[in-house]
């Protein structure tokens, strides 16, 4: 999948939440301080979850 396409994709809370796992970010909880930013949903868009890690 090229950028994109990543952007423009839905994917699941749980999908999600194992992309943000994949970074260190430098975060004591990452997954607390993302559902605070973009909101605890059932899915999210690729951009939402692509922006949130900076790219």
């Amino acid at each position: 999948m090229n950028f994109e396409e990543a952007v423009e994709a839905t994917v699941t809370r749980a999908e999600a939440l194992r992309e943000i796992a994949r970074h260190d970010i430098g975060e004591p909880d990452p997954v607390a301080l993302f559902f605070q930013e973009v909101g605890d949903k059932a899915e999210y868009t690729g951009a939402e979850v692509l922006g949130w890690l900076g790219y």
